[in-house]
Order: C-alpha cells, then structure tokens, then sequence
C-alpha cells in the first residue's frame, strides 16, 4: 500500500542470492524499464535482486556499476530545490549505499550521463554515520570513489514537467532503507503526481459441507476503486503486487484453506496504490439433531414435566464428539434467527417436548444449525437410597470428625454395569456440574447423590449417605508415671468410657503379651506398651467398631545410691558438702530436714559445724536416702562462766563413733599445755588443775583420727 508521512519513503527489498550476471533481464525494478514510480506518497517492496542488465556502464563521472540495484522513476509536478536523504536499515559504517540520478530528459534507451552521483565510501572517507544523498548546502554535483566526499552532493533544480531516473545501489549490505525527501519542492505538498486510493475490502470467509469454493476477484473491482481509467489486478504476494508481476488472471479456488491477497490499483501517469485482504474457504461444521432426556428433581413438584437443564450436556451428541466446536442454544427459531442466545445454558428451565435450537460454531466461524429436544423424567419426592457407608475417623486427635471412601468400590458394588457419576449436591446431579472424579475421598457426614444415565440420557437420580464414626480418643496421664525399680508397682489408668481395652506389653524382640482388658492395668517392667480400645456403634442396622491405638513407653527410676562417699570441705571459713549419687531416677537434695526445702543441685554452701544429715529424694516418688555427716570445726571463743551458753570449748563433728581416736591439745600463750582434751568428752571448761585461768588467746593442736592434722586459736573470755 502507498502511504505517506512527511514525504519519507520506506524502500526495501528480498536478496535471496546474487547469481544475475551481466546482460540478464527480468520484469523486476533493478533494470530502467521497470523503474517504480514514486508518486504523492510510497511506501515500496520489490523482489528486486542483482543488477538486472548492466545500465550505468561508463555513462557516471563516479566510476561505479550495478550491484544490487533498485531503479526509481519520479515525475515533477512542483518546482523547486529537491533532495533526499538515504538512510540504511542497518547503521553500521560497512554498510555503504550508492546512488546515480539521470534527467530530467533522459529516456532508458538514452539516459545520457547521469547529472547527481555518490560513490563515497564511509570508512574509507572517515564518517561517522553511512546516510548520503542530496541538499541544498553542498555545491559538488558527483564525489566518489572510496574516500572522496562526504556522502552527500548538491540538490536538484526541478520544473513542472520535469523527469528522472534515480538508481539505488548496494555494493556493501543487504537491508532495506528509507528515502526522506528534502528541498523547497516539498514545501506545502508533494512535487510528484498523486497516486490512486485503494480502498479496504473486507476478508471473505465462505463455508459450505465441502468446504470448497470459487472466488472471482475481480468482482471486487468496483469496491477497491470505481475510477474507470484505472487498472485493477490481483497478486499472491505483496512483492509481487509491487513489481506488477505474476497477476491472479482466473478466478481462485480454495479447499478448506486461506490465503491473501494483494490488490494494485494503477494510473495514467503510472503511479499505484496496495491493498491487502484475506478468501477462505472451509467446511462447515456437522451438527446432529439430538435429544437431551433430565429426571426432574424439583422439591416442589417433580411430577410436572418442567425442570432445570444443563444444555450443554448436549454438546458432544450435538458436534458428533468433535470437542473444538463449540454449541450456542436459542429458546426460539426466531432467536436463532437474531442471535438471541439463552444466557445462562446450564441452568435452563425447560420443559417436557420441548425444542430448542442449536448453532455448533468452529474454530473457522462456519457454522450448521441443529435442533435439540428435551424429555423430562419425573421421579418420586424422596430418592431411592443405598448404603449407608461407613468410615471412622482419621484422626481422633483433632476437631474434624472425616473418614476416607472409597467411591470406585462403592459404584462397582452399588451400582453394577450402570453408567453412574456422583455429585456432592442434588442441582449439580441433576444438571451435572461439578461431578466428583475422584476414585477416593475424605469427608464428613455427607448426602452423595448418584445420576443414573443409559447413552446420556437421566434414567434415575438416588442418594446416599457418608457416614463417619469417630474413633476413641485415649488420653494417658501426662506426664506418664515412671517404674520404680526399687519398688516395680504401678497401676496405669485411662479414660472411661469405650467399650473395649486391651492393653498389650511389647517385648525387645517384637513379642506381645496382653496384659489386661480393663480400664488399667498393673505395669511391672519398663519397655513398650500399645493400648487398644474400640467403640461399637450400632445404627441403620449395621453393627461396626471403630478403633484407636495408642503407644506409650514405661521408663525406670530408682532410689539414689550414695557413690562415692560425699566430698565434704570443713575447717574453713566456708564449709561444702559435695553430694555423688548413682541411679536410673531424677533427683533433688536436702540437708538438715528430710521434708526440704530441695534444690536440685548436689553442694551444700556455708554448712555449720558439727553433724548434720543430708536427704536425697526421686523425683519420681521412689524414695529418699539420707546420710549423717560430719564437719569439724570449732569455736571462736567461749564464756565459761556458768549460764550454760558457751560454757565449754570443744572441736565440734566428733563423737564416739566419729573420728572418735583424734587428740587435742590447748596451749596457752606461751606454749604451755593447759589441758589434753577427750574428743568425746563435752570440752574443756577453761580450767587448769581445777583453777580457773585468765580470760586470754589460747592455742590449739588437732590430730583428727583420718590423719588431718590442723591447729588455730581460740578466746576466752570471763
């Protein structure tokens, strides 16, 4: 098509090889006699390939021939300066375009020299861009070969009347081009005579049962242009079209297919326009009278022959099971008529004998009219029920009481050599939307309805329930119990309520003894268990039983033993107790008091003097152990002075069964033994041969019966 926009001229061809040689000829634009017009506005394609026949020969002052030539005609209609610019697709500098511009009298049989040429080469001539041409700032008329010029020479000069060939020529690249058209012959209008409109035609789509047909073209002439003084031909390609080559001379015929097709609408002065538009041919598509049978389902009044129809359940029967078609219905022939579908197909009330009317429609747009008609079933109030079917629980743990079925199972046992689907709702049975697939599911209490269907007509529509039991739920004591190994009795107790226990021990090796069938059990070894309790539920006249297993483990503890010895850290400012216990239990401590406080970790800080008892107690109540303890120390001072506090001095933790062989030994300042004491005597009374001595520091030596030996200091006060 020739289209213009600020007199610019998008121009480009098809190279597919270059095998012309010199003096070959052609009806293609790359030879004079078959220059292409340019007029009021071009937008040009050609098959143009090669030089055709050699034609610039010596006649051009840029020492150049044809390469791959595109030869132009214009016809001047407006006066004034005219020049161009010539811009390669491809921007690249080795991209290098000629041109040679031969006038305004020249003929192809004596073109003459030519008047404007450029031979310049980009690279080689230093450019920074590959466009050449014509304006009106340079002053050169030619400038090449190679590295002379800058790619651009002086405008033309042009008259009303005047005429020229100009060729464009690729000796490096094969992309296409725009021609911008510059100068003061382009100011306010064009300065080339205009060209004819082509008017738009719309595609032809023609379909029959053969889907072959005929196709005159150029019936359509009148509709593309009426001017009688033009010429009207048809081509397969728009390259083609362009060249006036190769024209559609017969009319075309098509099977089941489409093609384009381009129109050249041609002048006196040469100049044409393009359009473009598409013939097809196809089948129509088949469509099958069909009837569509529905059990009626209402609740208010399932006996009445009127009923809810999903029309598109038809659509296979209808197409003849050709899923790329697709099925519109009318309520009316007249509808049809007027494209007045029903709206909403799935849910149309219909009624008993009723036809509506089908249009099947393909992936072509051709279409075939079908008529289909409805049967209504009536069916009783109440549907026929099978089942129950019965599933426990999944999981007795959480909130939702579901069970898995198995409908596969449940349609092959129920429902024997019958063409049956399951919907979860009685419309979407009745109208067989959202059928369930699935061979297996998880539900809850739930109502299936069951369609019953002979060659997709409704025979029936029965129901069935899901139901589901819920299983026990065995709750255990949390945390449970421990075994005393020490003292291996202990009952376990579960919830009450379940018709059945059976509590079952597990032995390393796999073996299972049942060990009780009541609400407890006596547990007397650690290891794996299992307890086992069902419900027997006894509705619709079937007896079944639910149930739940639950794995527990008995773990051991034990009473502490003391292993080793407690550490005890006495005669310090600090005395520790540091207490090592062996066993299978979790254990606290306690020192002083069997009843506690405990603390859970094993030292003692700060203990006093003297005996003292520490407990160790089983978390898991399987007892407590307890040792007496001894720490030596001693006093600070004493008073001995008859009120009964502090009236002896003694070294404290020893008695007659502790460290009872130690000796002690009291001196006073200056060395002299005062007094040997008995360990187990109640201490010395600050006397020496029944004399009372002075209120003083005395001193003292111990050599305790485990071999420590220490000494220190003491006061006496009066």
């Amino acid at each position: 098509m020739l289209t213009n926009y600020k007199f610019s001229f998008l121009i480009f061809f098809l190279f597919a090889c270059h095998t012309l040689f010199y003096g070959q000829t052609n009806n293609l634009p790359n030879d004079c006699v078959n220059a292409i017009t340019v007029c009021g506005s071009s937008k040009i394609s050609s098959n143009a390939d090669g030089i055709g026949i050699q034609e610039l020969g010596t006649n051009n002052t840029c020492s150049s021939f044809e390469h791959n030539s595109l030869w132009l005609k214009i016809n001047i209609v407006k006066a004034g300066t005219l020049g161009f610019t010539l811009k390669p697709t491809k921007t690249d500098l080795e991209v290098d375009y000629d041109f040679f511009i031969y006038g305004p009298t020249a003929t192809c049989t004596n073109l003459g020299a030519s008047i404007r040429c450029s031979t310049t080469n980009p690279i080689a001539a230093g450019q920074t861009s590959n466009l050449t041409g014509m304006n009106d700032t340079e002053t050169d008329t030619s400038e090449g070969p190679g590295e002379l010029g800058n790619g651009y020479v002086r405008s033309l000069d042009v008259a009303v009347g005047d005429s020229y060939f100009i060729v464009i020529d690729r000796p490096i690249g094969d992309g296409g081009f725009d021609i911008e058209w510059t100068g003061t012959a382009v100011t306010g209008g064009s300065p080339f005579p205009p060209a004819p409109v082509a008017n738009t035609v719309a595609d032809i789509t023609l379909c029959n049962d053969s889907g072959s047909n005929t196709f005159d073209l150029y019936s359509l002439s009148a509709q593309i242009n009426s001017n009688a003084n033009n010429s009207i031909a048809f081509f397969e390609t728009l390259m083609d079209a362009n060249d006036n080559t190769n024209p559609i001379t017969a009319p075309v015929t098509l099977t089941d297919a489409s093609k384009e097709i381009h129109a050249r609408v041609t002048n006196v002065n040469g100049c044409f326009d393009l359009t473009s538009f598409n013939i097809a041919a196809y089948k129509n598509p088949e469509a099958l009278n069909t009837t569509l049978v529905q059990c009626d389902l209402d609740l208010g009044n399932s006996t009445d022959g009127i009923t809810t129809f999903n029309l598109n359940q038809a659509d296979l029967q209808i197409t003849n099971n050709n899923t790329n078609n697709r099925v519109i219905y009318f309520s009316s022939a007249n509808n049809r008529t007027n494209n007045n579908p029903i709206s909403d197909p799935e849910r149309f009330v219909g009624s008993n004998n009723q036809t509506i009317y089908a249009r099947v429609i393909n992936s072509n747009n051709c279409t075939k009219d079908a008529e289909l008609l409805l049967k209504v079933n009536s069916t009783t109030a109440s549907l026929t029920q099978s089942g129950p079917y019965f599933s426990c629980d999944r999981d007795e743990n959480d909130l939702i009481v579901d069970g898995t079925f198995n409908l596969r199972e449940i349609k092959e046992n129920a429902y024997p050599n019958l063409d049956v689907s399951l919907f979860y709702t009685r419309e979407d049975a009745s109208l067989e939307l959202n059928e369930i697939t699935a061979e297996e599911i998880i539900s809850e209490n739930s109502v299936i309805y069951v369609r019953i269907e002979d060659n997709n007509e409704c025979q029936d529509i029965e129901e069935f329930n899901l139901v589901v039991d819920e299983k026990p739920k065995i709750i255990l004591p949390d945390p449970l119990p421990l075994l005393c190994l020490n003292n291996p009795t202990l009952t376990l107790t579960a919830n009450a309520g379940f018709d059945s226990y059976k509590w079952v021990y597990v032995a390393d090796d796999g073996t299972e003894k049942v060990v009780s069938t009541n609400e407890n059990t006596p547990i007397a070894q650690t290891g794996n268990y299992f307890l086992e309790a069902s419900r027997v539920y006894n509705s619709f006249g079937v007896t079944r039983t639910c149930t739940s297993v639950k794995n527990f483990e008995i773990l051991p503890s034990n009473i502490a033993t003391l292993n080793p010895e407690p550490l005890v850290e006495d005669i310090s400012e600090n005395n520790r107790i540091t207490v090592f216990v062996e066993g299978d239990g979790d254990y606290e401590f306690s020192i002083g008091d069997i009843s506690g406080p405990y603390q859970d970790g094993n030292i003692f800080e700060n203990v006093s003097d003297g005996f003292t008892e520490i407990f160790v107690r089983d978390k898991n109540g399987c007892g407590i152990v307890s040792k007496t303890i001894s720490i030596i120390g001693y006093d600070k001072f004493f008073t001995p002075n008859g009120d009964a506090i502090n009236d002896y001095w003694q070294i404290a933790g020893i008695n007659a069964f502790t460290q009872a062989n130690s000796l002690i030994y009291i001196f006073d300042r200056y060395g002299k033994l005062v007094k040997q004491l008995d360990p187990t005597s109640k201490g010395w009374d600050g006397t020496y041969n029944g004399i009372d001595l002075p209120a003083s520091d005395y001193w003292f030596r111990v050599k305790l019966e485990d071999g420590r030996d220490f000494k220190g200091h003491f006061s006496l006060k009066r």
